[in-house]
């Protein structure tokens, strides 16, 4: 163990050795090796540590029910308020740890408050005694009907959350095929009209090489011979250009690699949006269970 495990491990002993529930604990031959939690030791002691740090961090319980054991544990922890926020110190965060030990073996809240002489052990032929022992129990009957009515709360308000996101994502996915699609169609035009354009450069070319062939023919020196005689259709065949012929320049490459890519993009954004549609299905369904459970809940 490090020094600091040894360190606190000694100042816990000393800090705790009058202590009944420690003593309890550090007796019971199952729970002693459970009392000297190594996370716990390794804390720095001078260090205040909030009510979220410990049920979220510590001990990964539920905060409300780490808030009801401070509260009904007044007087045993040493706890220090900030504004709103209840911070406390090393020692208090080790006697939480130790409660929930004891709770883990079995003990009531009630148990525990006794034996930490919080309150006195109700008399059976007391009236008043009998009333705080009903009272109590009706408190932890409430408190666990809370307690149970605040988790299904903050499980439908995780699932919404979890549905707001998926919606979100299924329009971005949405948005960006659409994008995407629309890309293409820009490169599509794109290539449709530079082929085009090729085209007419070839024919161009092909009536000037026409007309200087013509010309030749029909010069000076034919003028004592024969009058040259040409079929237009003939002529119109050797101009105008088959597009079909037109084989792809680089420009028309790198287009169509654009278009490739793009199409690749859409297929895995579509596959995601399949998937994202299938899961906001499934939450959405637990979401109606968990609405429907809650509902039941309140109606008890």
């Amino acid at each position: 163990m490090s020094n600091r495990l040894n360190s606190n491990k000694n100042f816990v002993t000393e800090a705790l050795h009058s202590d009944a529930l420690f003593a309890s604990l550090h007796l019971d031959k199952v729970y002693n090796s459970k009392l000297y939690d190594e996370e716990l030791l390794a804390l720095d002691p001078n260090t205040m540590y909030s009510t979220t740090d410990c049920s979220d961090k510590f001990f990964h319980i539920a905060n409300s029910t780490l808030r009801y054991y401070v509260r009904m544990l007044e007087g045993y922890l040493e706890i220090y308020v900030e504004g709103r926020k209840k911070r406390l110190p090393y020692l208090s965060v080790f006697k939480i740890h130790m409660v929930l030990l004891a709770i883990e073996r079995g003990e009531s809240i009630s148990d525990i408050q006794v034996k930490l002489a919080l309150k006195s052990i109700p008399q059976q032929n007391s009236g008043r005694a009998k009333g705080n022992k009903y009272n109590d129990e009706i408190l932890d009957q409430l408190f666990s009907e809370f307690e149970r009515r605040q988790n299904v709360i903050m499980k439908t308000h995780a699932l919404q959350n979890t549905i707001s996101q998926i919606e979100v994502d299924l329009l971005k996915g949405t948005t960006s095929k659409a994008d995407r699609e629309r890309q293409i169609e820009i490169i599509d035009e794109k290539i449709k009209n530079h082929r085009l354009y090729r085209k007419m450069d070839r024919q161009a070319g092909n009536i000037l090489r026409k007309s200087f062939e013509l010309n030749k023919k029909t010069g000076l020196f034919s003028l004592f011979s024969k009058k040259a005689a040409y079929d237009p259709e003939q002529i119109e065949t050797e101009i105008l250009v088959d597009e079909k012929l037109i084989k792809a320049d680089n420009l028309e490459v790198e287009l169509t690699m654009q278009i490739d890519i793009l199409k690749q993009e859409i297929s895995e954004i579509q596959t995601e949006v399949i998937a994202l549609e299938k899961r906001l299905e499934v939450e959405t369904t637990r979401l109606t269970n968990e609405r429907k459970l809650l509902l039941q809940t309140i109606e008890d």
